[in-house]
């Protein structure tokens, strides 16, 4: 049925405890819980450990499982995140690395022909995995130009297991699964995406890959959060060069915060991304090293 833990945690993320005491929780400090829920009352309580186990018996039944922050499984470098979710719940194969792994490709929604064609090659021609978020346009061009090759791919998400976002790709997220990658999200079963919960999510992205990629945005596009805070993160991010007449304004503006601008010649556009995967793991390697696992 899932350790104890599990279920606190997520009996937790029901009471909206917040997420500074679940982290606690998560790494075996049960006491900042305790103080919290001290004026809960007994029905309360009750409600939420029957809400847990319920949300506990959907995952498992889904096939998925909760990673805590405590778990060898949890992403390497969504630990280095100044605020990392207590628990994820996956479903699928995250991968497991020491540092950081794989390329996050992302962009509008609405993206050109050009755009999502290049999308997938680069995701096509990727070590992996290749991680996004599932969206329409170049994160689902992403998605598919991974599975065609071969490569596994990670879709972070903004709404709980079982509330796919959007609906249209509920079959998307399935193949992504069979296909030895992996949906995860920081929301409980059932609960729909959101403006924030979307933006959460894009921190997420930042933090699993080692770079970022952005392909097509305009200034006000989701995808530039996820280049924010790959900028905090301190990753390697890069963006095609912008093309004229199209959504791209905040490849632009992306590329004037020290973004590599990418040409759109593939191969070249590769070689650019792997040798900053390789700057990128020099200047980060001593860090990982002297702050430990728990970043």
């Amino acid at each position: 049925m899932g350790s104890r833990v599990e279920l606190v945690l997520l009996a937790g993320a029901v009471l909206r405890v917040p997420a500074r005491r679940l982290r606690a929780l998560a790494r075996g400090d049960d006491g900042a819980l305790r103080d919290w829920i001290a004026n809960e009352s007994a029905q309360r309580l009750a409600e939420a450990r029957r809400d847990a186990r319920a949300a506990l018996e959907r995952v498992l039944a889904a096939g998925g499982r909760v990673v805590t922050l405590a778990d060898p499984e949890y992403p390497a470098g969504v630990r280095e995140l100044a605020d990392p979710p207590a628990f994820l719940i996956v479903r699928g194969r995250l991968g497991r690395s020491p540092w950081r792994e794989g390329v996050a490709i992302v962009g509008t929604r609405e993206a050109d022909e050009e755009a999502t064609a290049m999308a997938r090659a680069l995701a096509g021609r990727s070590a992996g995995p290749v991680v996004s978020g599932l969206a329409c346009g170049v994160d689902a061009a992403a998605h598919e130009g991974a599975l065609a090759a071969g490569v596994a791919t990670i879709a972070y998400v903004g709404n709980g297991l079982g509330a796919t976002y959007p609906a249209e790709h509920r079959e998307l997220e399935e193949r992504i699964v069979e296909a030895g990658g992996a949906v995860a999200s920081e929301m409980l079963p059932g609960e729909k995406a959101t403006r924030w919960s979307l933006v959460r999510r894009d921190r997420l992205q930042a933090a699993h890959a080692a770079a970022v990629v952005l392909v097509q945005s305009e200034l006000g596009g989701g995808a530039m959060h996820t280049m924010g805070f790959a900028r905090e993160l301190g990753r390697p991010r890069f963006a095609l060069e912008p093309r004229a007449g199209g959504r791209y304004d905040g490849n632009a503006r992306a590329i004037d915060e020290g973004a590599v601008a990418l040409p759109w010649e593939l191969e070249v556009a590769m070689e650019n991304v792997r040798s900053g995967f390789v700057r990128g793991a020099l200047r980060q390697a001593p860090l990982r090293q002297a702050r430990g696992d728990d970043g």
